[in-house]
């Protein structure tokens, strides 16, 4: 405990020297994303719907995100659209293929630490799983559009004579830069959060055929891959919506 308040005020004295007077709206915004999600915690647990209180939670985190941290302008607006329409339409094609791999629920793995616990709770885990799927995402949606929004802004501000073809091109090739670290984050930020479970499976002798099929690596699995697509596709979806909306003077105070 001791060493989380410690690296806690770590981090906010980091923030407030190298951002000074917008590190207010950045702590503050971090708590508020944080009261979010205990609220979502809270709601599950009074067996609110589990889709429409996700969804509500994922669009409060990116309002706090884009609105009040970032401040209300061109750039959060074109973003927060974008967010909006991803989350609405990757989210309707998704479901089938979570509900097609059956990966909610408890592992095999995990039912002799959990036999002596209650699991008769009111909460469908399928709709569960798609909870944390949805969230788990979120982060990377609304930094990686907010990214190219700022970069497409940035573009047009200082080139406003460009048609809206080289915009676009302009803002693509921001993209491609993006993207190719984008996908080493992802990638590592999954070895390190699987990486328990990986010396796990391997102290379990199990063979690549098991693997493949625990639900355990699977689930895992199946988080990455989503949120490495959910943050490959909204990189040329917001090149797109920004340089659009850019060109055509939308959102000007």
């Amino acid at each position: 405990m001791n060493v989380l308040i410690v690296l806690t005020l770590l981090l906010v004295g980091l923030v407030v020297l190298i951002f000074k007077r917008s590190s207010i709206y950045m702590i503050t915004g971090t708590f508020a994303n944080f009261c979010l999600f205990l609220l979502l915690l809270f709601l599950l647990s009074r067996n609110v719907p589990v889709y429409p209180v996700t969804f509500l939670i994922f669009l409060g985190v990116t309002l706090v995100t884009l609105f009040y941290i970032n401040d209300v302008n061109q750039k959060t607006k074109a973003a927060f659209l974008c967010v909006l329409f991803f989350l609405l339409v990757f989210t309707l094609v998704s479901q089938p293929f979570i509900q097609v791999l059956q990966v909610h629920g408890f592992a095999l793995e995990e039912l002799d630490e959990l036999q002596m616990m209650d699991l008769s709770v009111d909460v469908p885990f399928s709709a569960l799983n798609r909870s944390i799927i949805l969230m788990s995402f979120s982060g990377a949606v609304i930094d990686s559009s907010m990214a190219v929004s700022s970069s497409t802004y940035e573009i047009f501000s200082q080139t406003a004579d460009l048609t809206f073809k080289e915009l676009w091109r302009s803002s693509m090739k921001v993209v491609q830069a993006i993207l190719s670290s984008t996908i080493n984050t992802l990638l590592f930020a999954f070895m390190g959060s699987s990486l328990a479970l990986i010396i796990w499976i391997q102290d379990l002798n199990y063979s690549f055929l098991e693997v493949i099929n625990s639900k355990a690596f699977v689930g895992e699995l199946l988080i990455s891959i989503l949120t490495s697509s959910a943050a490959v596709i909204i990189l040329p979806l917001t090149a797109l919506a920004a340089s659009y909306f850019f060109y055509n003077r939308y959102f000007l105070k």
